[in-house]
């Protein structure tokens, strides 16, 4: 079915094609959550160093960019199911290498980065445009309904089996069987994105556009926020579930964790979504930057068992906090930038740029400190410190009414 056929449907049912992309969605939500997490704990687990860890979510985030970018461009100059594809082939070339490679795995750490950070960048913003593309208004809440609901699902369960999994298996058994179910899941994933049809909607990539966007005071301080959110997350996503583990020694455990800190965020997205309010959507910032400064405050002292087992329970509560009122503004200011679609793709890259730019540094800044065998306690605080006060500034910059409004003044 064309691209234009799908436009046209007025009912809530899905066509085909729109079934076909969001089964490559589920497919690939499994997969990942069921094996990411533990594809940092199975390097350290190689090499016993955290510095390795941290190098192969370096290169990933590196090498996010250029995919990214490249990607946006491919899915406007060819067909969209293109970026697809090539991010499918190469998150299932990653999977089949660390399966090849074993226990040698950290051996090819900077291209087992390069991989995943590629495959990652293709597949995010290909399915991101297709979404919109194979979607309409009629039925885009239900897609992304299913989409949703399903992603936080696998994101729950996913760690909590593989955990299981990998503690009752036999040395490096257990991680060996839940990457090939990731594998086989990224086959099957591979397989249906090749049935897609071939969309000829091709338009050019304006370069400068994207570049003009941040004449606009609005856009560049929506861009410092997500500099700053994403120089906190960026190393809060790895590095906390390598202290669980580190602390624990039990991949059941880190299991267990993530499993309990991802139930709450599914609880507090659900009451946000049903009770939440526009007109407080800057005190919900506020008050969940707060709740994580707090949390990580109180691995400056130790870091333990316990105050991990904090950290989980006020993260989980307040990364929704900020992030779902993050997200929408962001999302807003993209609409009211591109009103008619034209630079919808430019604007994602623009924002992604942006978002790479505060991972790659902090995790570079935490590859330093981790690069030196006699790593000082108090440089890691110091860290940690920067982590907080860094992740407090989105609030500051965006409590513009320029960014609330999504205006830009000739």
């Amino acid at each position: 079915m064309e691209q234009t056929e799908i436009a046209e449907k007025t009912d809530t049912a899905l066509p085909q094609p729109t079934k076909l992309l969001l089964s490559i969605s589920l497919l690939n939500a499994l997969a990942n959550n069921l094996s990411n997490i533990f594809i940092n704990v199975f390097l350290f687990r190689l090499t016993d160093q955290i510095g390795t860890v941290v190098l192969f979510n370096l290169i990933m985030y590196i090498s996010w960019v250029p995919a990214f970018i490249f990607a946006g461009w491919l899915s406007k100059k060819t067909s969209r199911r293109n970026g697809l594809i090539s991010g499918g082939a190469a998150q299932l070339l990653f999977y089949f290498f660390i399966l090849l490679f074993g226990d040698q795995a950290s051996t090819y750490v900077i291209e087992l980065g390069i991989l995943f950070g590629a495959g990652s960048g293709f597949y995010w913003i290909s399915v991101n445009v297709l979404s919109v593309d194979y979607t309409h208004e009629k039925n885009r809440d239900w897609f992304n309904g299913l989409n949703g609901t399903f992603e936080s699902f696998s994101k729950m369960i996913g760690p909590l089996v593989s955990g299981w999994l990998i503690y009752i298996g036999d040395g490096f058994s257990g991680y060996y069987l839940v990457f090939g179910i990731s594998f086989f899941l990224f086959i099957i994933s591979f397989i249906i994105s090749l049935t897609l049809s071939k969309d000829k909607d091709y338009a050019p990539f304006h370069w400068k556009d994207m570049l003009k966007v941040h004449r606009c005071r609005s856009w560049r301080l929506l861009s410092y926020a997500f500099m700053a959110n994403a120089f906190r997350g960026g190393v809060i996503s790895f590095i906390i579930l390598i202290w669980v583990f580190m602390v624990t020694k039990n991949e059941s455990a880190l299991g267990n964790f993530s499993f309990m800190s991802t139930s709450l965020s599914f609880l507090i997205y659900y009451i946000m979504g049903r009770y939440g309010s526009s007109e407080h959507r800057l005190l919900y910032m506020l008050s969940g930057n707060i709740l994580i400064g707090l949390a990580l405050g109180g691995l400056l002292f130790e870091v333990s068992w316990e105050l991990l087992l904090v950290y989980g329970i006020l993260s989980g509560i307040s990364i929704p906090l900020f992030e779902m009122p993050f997200n929408t503004l962001a999302l807003n200011n993209i609409s009211d930038f591109d009103k008619n679609g034209k630079n919808r793709v430019e604007l994602v890259v623009a924002r992604e740029i942006a978002l790479s730019f505060g991972r790659i540094t902090s995790v570079f800044l935490l590859y330093l400190i981790y690069l030196d065998d006699n790593n000082d306690i108090w440089m890691l605080r110091l860290f940690i410190i920067s982590i907080i006060i860094i992740g407090l500034t989105p609030n500051f910059f965006l409590r513009s009414k320029d960014v609330e409004e999504g205006s830009c003044p000739q």
